[in-house]
């Protein structure tokens, strides 16, 4: 190999530093986003509370007739760290007073989570 070519493969590295100005300060990071994941159940017990409707943070989570397992529906959301109110409506049988009755849960998004499963069962909601 001549010299001159030895000299020209090593004149071919390029300078990969950084593309941004130092002086400018760096963008604010993006918000980690969190995955919520809502699941409504009937209550299964004799006589139990049929769910009327529910809602996490003010969007409404669609509800279709429950199957053999008591299941009505489910809805997954991506949110940031903060707090979050869950709503649902039950229906209770014709005897018990009052019929409908309306349950709140403060649900709280850490920023270390990865991943929230809340199950709403009746009259209780259990958030894993």
């Amino acid at each position: 190999m001549s010299p001159i070519l030895f000299l020209a493969l090593l004149a071919q590295n390029t300078f990969f530093g950084p593309t941004f100005n130092p002086a400018e300060p760096l963008p604010p990071p993006k918000p980690h986003s969190v995955r919520v994941e809502v699941l409504v159940y009937d209550d299964s017990a004799q006589g139990g509370v049929e769910i009327k409707n529910a809602s996490f943070d003010g969007q409404s989570i669609p509800l279709k007739p429950r199957d053999i397992n008591y299941f009505r529906g489910g809805a997954s959301f991506q949110e940031t760290a903060g707090t979050y109110r869950l709503r649902w409506t039950v229906n209770r049988t014709k005897q018990a007073w009052p019929q409908t009755e309306s349950f709140t849960q403060i649900v709280t998004v850490d920023e270390r989570d990865l991943w929230i499963q809340i199950t709403i069962r009746g009259t209780t909601a259990q958030i894993h």
